[in-house]
């Protein structure tokens, strides 16, 4: 028996890194979740805070398509990201400024109110940039959208106010995941992003690794975290993070049951263009053919 035990903890031995640090933690991740309205997301929280206490407990949700949606549909501007890119970011982001959005599903201020009342903390990860904050919160606080419970971003990624820089970014995550970790999930630079008020903008960045930047920059521990978003590719991206993470993480791919639109989209197209050439007419914006 000792023999067998000696040969036990020589295997044990030789599995570990010759420069004594331990292994990553590593698992299979858990399958992502189709759900079809937020009710399954809402109840998974609430039991794991009856389960772990609420106050170890986050629920990350995307913002479009997930939190709010345009009922008008808005125009394709497809055809101009392709063919003109270096136009097509600020005409995107005046549109934005213009559009008035609305919740995805007519309960969704009671959902997150729910949330709110179990103690359980809220945030927002987004895919837009730090430039469409304002028409963000905007659009958020008109509807009722709020994160009262979410923590202050602080170090290692909120060590300065304002926007925070590619440089910074991608050293805080780094810091958080080790280089290895972030070569097997292909992040290989930051962006510029910002966090404040319970909504983090991070433009162009996987969103597994922003996920796990943003909880060790929250100064609380989380035993259960749950995300919701409508786009595959982010919630693929959460799911292969996850692999690493040593929490429970719950990944929700959230299929809206979009309304068809008022109109069909060729009128849209076309209106949008009529008031594209009005404004460009009457102000002359640098992001018109013309400027």
């Amino acid at each position: 028996m000792r023999v067998l035990l000696a040969t036990l903890a020589a295997i044990a031995l030789a599995g570990c890194h010759s420069t004594g640090e331990a292994a990553p933690f590593t698992r299979t991740a858990a399958p992502v979740a189709e759900i079809k309205e937020m009710e399954p997301a809402i109840e998974a929280a609430l039991a794991a805070a009856r389960r772990v206490g609420p106050e170890r407990v986050i629920v990350v949700f995307d913002i479009d398509s997930t939190l709010l949606f345009d009922p008008l549909g808005g125009p394709d501007l497809g055809d101009l990201k392709d063919s003109e890119p270096e136009r097509f970011r600020p005409v995107e982001r005046t549109l934005m400024y213009l559009k008035s959005l609305a919740t995805t599903e007519s309960d969704l201020v009671e959902d997150l109110a729910e949330l709110e009342r179990a103690g359980i903390v809220t945030y927002a990860l987004t895919a837009r940039g730090e430039d469409m904050r304002d028409m963000t919160e905007r659009e958020l606080a008109r509807n009722g959208l709020t994160f009262p419970r979410a923590p202050e971003c602080g170090p290692p990624l909120c060590v300065t106010r304002g926007t925070i820089p590619p440089e910074q970014v991608y050293t805080a995550a780094r810091q958080v995941l080790g280089e290895a970790e972030l070569q097997r999930l292909d992040f290989t630079r930051g962006r510029p992003i910002g966090v404040s008020g319970g909504v983090m903008n991070a433009a162009g960045l996987h969103k597994g690794v922003m996920l796990r930047v943003l909880l060790a920059s929250l100064g609380s521990e989380f035993d259960t975290v749950i995300f919701v978003d409508d786009a595959r590719k982010n919630v693929d991206h959460v799911q292969q993070a996850a692999a690493a993470m040593e929490q429970e993480v719950l990944v929700y791919h959230y299929l809206m049951e979009r309304p068809e639109p008022p109109v069909p989209q060729e009128v849209r197209d076309q209106r949008w263009q009529e008031a594209v050439e009005a404004i460009c007419l009457a102000l002359s914006p640098v992001w018109c053919p013309s400027s």
